[in-house]
């Protein structure tokens, strides 16, 4: 036998031990299912969920033992971290992959709830198999944490969107907003302090950081970081029906003065100095304030398209120092973009992926350049709690994407 041979039939037991104990944990599935649903009267839903939780610890604890004994624990960094990524993969795939089937075959075909169970179970088994065989128990536990933090958050994305009518529409309820005026209040106040601190001025200049942040903007890395604005008295804001994403990243742009950087930045964008996500702008000046018209694509779960406008306010901090806030006044959806049946959705009335947006950008004089640093705010739909765990994931790497992009857009405009 040589030694492809060898490997197939390896993979072929490997695959029948891997049934046998997803067979006896179908059955501890429907179990539990049927005892939430028919005895405790639990929500379809929320069993679902409940029922393969305790298949996935059922299966983890025979599949160490047996079906991957011969790829010890220790090599993938430890039985508990194998086990968080078991959970992470059979989350992805079977609790909302099972979720979501269970529900559409059952709802959609009027299968009964333990036939759509099954359904669900058989098509989400050979993906269990592969990814668990890869990812899971797998001897290089980095690459498997860099492949699974890649793509399982996209997966519960995608399945998110694609059920039925949970990206459809999104309203932009009042307390929602009322929460985003207090989170901008209070990060707005604390801006306005940093400001005027005198010695400190960028906004990583007040990270405990701060110096090692510096040097590596000077270097020509874009630090970024996520942040969050709390009370007075340091309580988090609530957000009722909505995320607040907020965002800081910083870059190093050489061989420029402050002033020929703000005579560029306040000059109109050509369209070769557009970012790949903006598609047409146009800027003007009006009492002593500028207003920009943006039509914007973002791309990472779902394209979508907008219309925005913005009002952008600069101001000076003494010598080597300015900034600047960028506040949109408008924010349209679109739909059927570049054809005749192109439209704005009305606002507050769309998918909900972006509602709200400030940036507030800072620029300081610093060895022969200038350090650019843009913090970013922005309001969107709250994520199902069923699919917020991994989604998070994936919102985050957006929102890395869009800083980093913009950031490098900037110093490649103004360096031309």
């Amino acid at each position: 036998m040589n030694a492809h041979s060898a490997v197939g039939v390896g993979t072929c037991l490997r695959w029948m031990t891997f049934n046998m104990v997803g067979m006896a944990g179908a059955t501890v599935q429907l179990g539990v299912l049927i005892v939430l649903i028919e005895w405790l009267r639990v929500d379809l839903r929320l069993a679902t969920a409940l029922a393969v939780e305790a298949a996935i610890l059922h299966n983890f604890a025979w599949h160490d033992r047996w079906t991957w004994r011969d790829r010890p624990a220790k090599a993938a960094g430890g039985r508990w971290a194998r086990l968080a990524r078991f959970n992470l993969v059979s989350g992805a795939l079977a609790i909302v992959g099972n979720v979501v089937l269970t529900s559409l075959y059952a709802e959609r075909f009027g299968a009964h709830y333990v036939m759509a169970n099954v359904c669900a179970m058989a098509t989400c088994s050979l993906a269990n198999f592969l990814t668990s065989d890869r990812l899971v128990f797998g001897r290089v536990a980095a690459r498997q944490a860099t492949v699974r933090g890649r793509w399982l958050p996209a997966l519960a994305v995608c399945l998110w969107i694609c059920s039925p009518g949970r990206v459809e529409a999104a309203e932009l309820q009042r307390e929602t907003l009322d929460a985003w005026d207090r989170y901008i209040l209070a990060t707005e106040r604390r801006i306005e302090v940093e400001l005027g601190s005198g010695d400190r001025f960028l906004a990583q200049d007040f990270d405990r950081d701060a110096e090692s942040l510096r040097t590596a903007a000077l270097a020509g890395e874009i630090p970024i970081a996520g942040m969050q604005t709390r009370t007075s008295v340091g309580a988090d804001i609530e957000v009722p029906g909505g995320i607040i994403h907020h965002w800081r990243g910083a870059i190093f742009i050489p061989s420029v003065t402050l002033d020929a950087l703000l005579r560029r930045l306040k000059a109109p964008i050509r369209q070769e100095d557009l970012q790949d996500d903006v598609l047409a702008s146009r800027s003007w000046e009006r009492g002593g304030r500028a207003y920009v018209s943006l039509k914007l694509r973002r791309r990472k779960f779902v394209t979508v398209y907008y219309d925005t406008e913005h009002i952008v306010e600069y101001a000076r901090h003494g010598h080597g120092r300015a900034s600047s806030r960028s506040v949109a006044t408008r924010i349209a959806e679109l739909d059927d973009v570049g054809s005749a049946r192109e439209r704005e959705k009305p606002p507050g009335h769309d998918r909900g992926f972006l509602w709200r947006l400030n940036s507030y950008w800072r620029y300081e004089a610093s060895d022969g350049g200038v350090i650019v640093e843009c913090e970013s705010v922005s309001l969107s739909r709250d994520v199902p709690s069923a699919v917020r765990w991994m989604v998070g994931p994936m919102i985050e790497s957006a929102a890395r994407e869009s800083m980093e992009r913009t950031l490098r857009s900037m110093r490649t405009r103004v360096m031309r």
